[in-house]
Parts: structure tokens; C-alpha cells; sequence
């Protein structure tokens, strides 16, 4: 897939400066905070570890992931894409995918062939047993962690197991080993009944010109994945894995792929290790979305998820359900390498709160980095975020002439703002401060210039040019920042 030749469609209230700077499973949690709260409703976030969690989570940081949403009828909490309507039953299902799968095959669902077992030696005849080629992963992880997918004889499943063994944690551990089913895997997102979102992951792979060498080729898609909200922190590293591979196809990383020729650097495709996220809702039969939707109802209430599928590629009807995943990603959704992107955190926040969907929505976003540190230092139990913006908002700019820098201008007018309930910014350009306002009545704006005028004490404003007043369109950060 050429990302360069496939730009996605994204949203324009969640562009790059509004999600600038928040990873992983923070990046979930915040998107479906800031939906929830961009239609009105009241947000708090709770410190780590935080004896008001109602979901069990596992050991490890909650910091900037565990938060609350509500309304004056009702309260729901959320720990990253997970709400409270997936049970904590149904969350220890899921981390046991042997358990999980054994859930969904008692209910009459397609899944892999497979069995779980300690002793290397009975893992290989069950391999025997059941025909190569197989995969292996731990009884319980993610991230595709330890998996090893396509093993297609007796050596290459000893060398993963050798592989596998040799981190320290890994020596005594379960493994479940599967049948191996060819086809295209899809990460599928359901709430309720219905399909909201389906990810291809294709693994990590570069696209040929005919001039450029693999590492310059993996160089150039990194600059491209940077530029990418959920993929800036997961490029595609040359590691032992993508050497191993490009070596049996008879490529080093210094060769020259023929223009157009796709080559692939690693088997598995997990997001994390490189793999594209290509949105392919569209690409799913309704057998498939079918599926998914009944692989849920098989677990004790689990309202929304997502789910590992291959379908078959000799029927696009037909496919397997690989796992489950009760706190699944969601931000590859909503920001695909290539396609139209999803809304997921509307999705779900339309299932917990149906009562909104009609609400006002304002483009503003807080600041979610600023929240982390009295969180994770437990300076607070709670942290509420300011209501937001109940109806659209105008902007208007001033650009300031005269004494405005270094004599205390600048914070004058960032106190006068939030004096006002104003948000916006000062700025500095060559001698002048620019001073944007953004307020919810255009007067207000205007009668922020006599502000401007008057300056600090140690100020002489000269004069100021001021630009017309306009609606705002685009997302804006509540607050006020002085910028030098």
C-alpha cells in the first residue's frame, strides 16, 4: 500500500495539533473523553490507582486513562476504550485466549484448531498432529508479543520456541498452538450490534521505485507514519526479525526493489512493530460483520470490543475469529495510514449516552498533557475539566505596535482574558505582540481591544490593528497561552 498515494480522509475536529503529543492508550482515552465532553457532558479524571475504579484493571499505570463522564441523569467510567458496560468477567475472558476461544467454539463460532500446552516436546506433536503450518503465542498477552505466525516445519517451530524460551519470563510459560489459516486479518470494532470501524493490518512492508534501497525506503515511510497521530511513535525498526526474512527472499537491506514491487519485512502484522492500519469497513461481507457481532453475545456482557478476524480468501463470506480484545486500540480508527477514517469514540459515546447524539458540539479541545503530572504525582484525587463551550465561538485578532515586550504586556493580557473568560494566545513577532481572542460573543471581542490599549503599567501601546471578526470552524484549545 502507498501511503504517499493513498492519503487518509481524517476528521477535522481531531487534526494533529489537537491530539499533538498523546501515545498509546492515552491517545484512546482521550479521544473518547473529548467526545463525550464536547457534547456538554462533565468530565473528571482520577489519579492512578484510584480507589473509585469500578473496572479491574491490570497492574500498572491508570495515569491520564482512567476517567469518568456524566450527565444529571447517569455516570459512566471508562478505563482507556473500555467503559463500564464490559463486565470485569468478561475483560478476564478475554485475557485468556485459550478460555476465549473456548467460549466462542461452545457457541457454535469459527476458530482456529488449536490446544494449549507447557512442554515444548507436546507442542511439537501436536504440530505433527495437526499439519503445518501452525502459529504459537503466550496464553495470555498482547500486542502481538510472542507471537509467531506461518510456521511451516518441525525446525522453524523449534527455532521459534528457542526464541520464545529465551527471554526470562517466557521459559516456564503456556503457549497455545493454533492452525494456521491464510487470509486477510481484520481488527473489526463492534458496539452493540453493529460494526463501527474494520482495520486491515498489512505488516510492515516498503513499495519499491526502482532507485532507492530498503532502508531508505523504510526511512521515507517512517517520515510519512510521523506525520500520522497513532503511528508517530511506532516506526518500522531493522531488527533481527526483518533481516532474518529479507535474507530468505534473497534482499539485504541495501538492495534496490524494482519499481513497484511490494516487499514485505516482517510476517506479522501488528501496528506496533510497523504494519499499516488500512481503514476496510467497506471491504467486510455482512456474514463478517455478522460474525463479529455474535463472537460479543458468546461472553457474559461485553458491549463493545475489538476482534482479531480472518476471512477466508476463497470466501469472503467465511472467517475466523482469532481473539477478543476488551480494551482494544481504537485511535488506528480514527487515524488510518490510508482510507476514511472511523468514529469510534462517537460510536461509543453514542451507546453510553444515546441521549447526546443531538447535542451541540463544540470543536474546542483542552489540554490533556497538562492534566498528567497532578494526576501522577497524586498531587489530586480528581481533576475536573472545565464545562465546555455551549454554542459556537468567534475569533478575533490584534496585532499590538509600541513598549509591549518585557515590561509585563504580555502576561497583563493573558490575566485579563482569563479575568474574561476569553481563551486565545499572545504572541511574539519581530517588536509586536499579536494578541488573539476567542470568546462566545463577537462584542466581547471588540471591547477586548480597550483592554488591549491600556497595556500594564510599564506598556505603551502605540496602535493596534485589528482583523475582522469570524466564526470558528477549526478546533481550539481552551485556555490562554502567552508563546515567545
Amino acid at each position: 500500500m502507498d501511503a504517499k498515494a493513498n492519503k487518509p480522509l481524517l476528521f477535522p475536529h481531531l487534526n494533529q495539533s489537537v491530539v499533538k503529543g498523546i501515545t498509546g492508550f492515552q491517545l484512546d482515552a482521550y479521544l473518547i473523553a473529548l467526545e463525550g465532553w464536547r457534547r456538554g457532558l462533565d468530565l473528571i479524571w482520577y489519579k492512578d490507582e484510584s480507589d473509585l475504579c469500578k473496572l479491574n484493571v491490570l497492574p500498572g499505570k491508570t495515569n491520564g486513562r482512567f476517567f469518568s463522564l456524566s450527565s444529571n441523569e447517569k455516570k459512566h467510567y471508562f478505563f482507556c476504550s473500555r467503559g463500564d458496560k464490559v463486565s470485569n468477567k468478561a475483560t478476564s475472558i478475554c485475557r485468556n485466549k485459550y478460555l476465549t476461544k473456548e467460549k466462542l467454539k461452545k457457541a457454535g463460532l469459527p476458530v482456529p484448531e488449536g490446544a494449549t500446552f507447557k512442554e515444548d516436546k507436546e507442542i511439537i506433536m501436536f504440530a505433527e498432529k495437526i499439519g503445518y503450518p501452525v502459529v504459537i503465542k503466550p496464553k495470555s498477552g498482547s500486542m502481538g508479543k510472542g507471537v509467531y505466525v506461518n510456521i511451516k516445519s518441525k525446525d522453524q517451530l523449534e527455532e521459534a520456541l528457542n526464541e520464545f524460551r529465551s527471554i526470562e519470563k517466557n521459559k516456564n510459560k503456556e503457549v497455545i498452538i493454533e492452525k494456521y489459516y491464510p487470509g486477510t486479518e481484520y481488527r473489526v470494532y463492534v458496539v452493540g450490534e453493529k460494526v463501527v470501524g474494520a482495520t486491515k493490518r498489512i505488516p510492515a512492508n516498503v513499495i519499491g521505485d526502482g532507485i532507492h534501497t530498503i532502508n531508505e525506503l523504510i526511512d521515507q515511510k517512517n517520515k510519512e507514519r510521523k506525520k500520522n497521530p497513532y503511528l508517530s511513535t511506532k516506526p518500522i525498526k531493522v531488527d533481527f526479525e526483518v533481516r532474518k526474512l529479507l535474507k530468505n527472499k534473497g534482499y539485504t537491506p541495501d538492495s534496490i526493489p524494482n519499481k513497484g514491487e511490494q516487499v514485505f519485512l516482517r510476517e506479522k502484522s501488528n501496528l506496533s512493530q510497523g504494519g499499516d492500519p488500512i481503514e476496510a469497513t467497506h471491504e467486510l461481507s455482512d456474514e463478517i460483520k455478522q460474525l463479529a457481532v455474535n463472537a460479543l453475545k458468546a461472553l457474559p456482557s461485553i458491549e463493545h470490543a475489538g476482534l482479531d478476524i480472518i476471512v477466508n480468501p476463497e470466501n469472503k463470506n467465511k472467517g475466523t475469529v482469532i481473539e477478543i480484545n476488551s480494551k482494544a486500540e481504537i485511535a488506528f480508527h480514527v487515524y488510518p495510514l490510508s482510507g476514511k477514517a472511523k468514529d469510534v469514540p462517537r460510536a461509543i459515546i453514542d451507546y453510553y449516552f444515546p441521549e447526546t447524539i443531538n447535542n451541540f458540539k463544540t470543536t474546542a479541545y483542552f489540554d490533556y498533557l497538562s492534566i498528567l503530572e497532578p494526576l501522577k504525582s497524586w498531587s489530586v484525587e480528581e481533576l475536573k475539566i472545565s464545562k465546555a463551550p455551549s454554542k459556537p465561538y468567534f475569533k478575533k485578532s490584534f496585532r499590538v505596535k509600541g513598549r509591549v515586550q518585557r515590561v509585563g504586556y504580555m502576561s497583563y493580557i493573558k490575566r485579563q482574558a482569563q479575568r474574561h473568560n476569553l481563551y486565545g494566545e499572545i504572541k511574539k513577532i519581530d517588536d509586536d505582540a499579536v494578541v488573539t481572542i476567542i470568546g462566545p460573543e463577537s462584542t466581547k471581542l471588540d471591547e477586548f481591544k480597550n483592554i488591549i490599549y491600556k497595556g500594564s503599567r510599564k506598556s505603551r501601546v502605540k496602535e493596534v490593528i485589528e482583523s475582522e471578526t469570524e466564526l470558528i470552524k477549526e478546533p481550539f484549545k481552551i485556555g490562554f497561552e502567552i508563546i515567545v
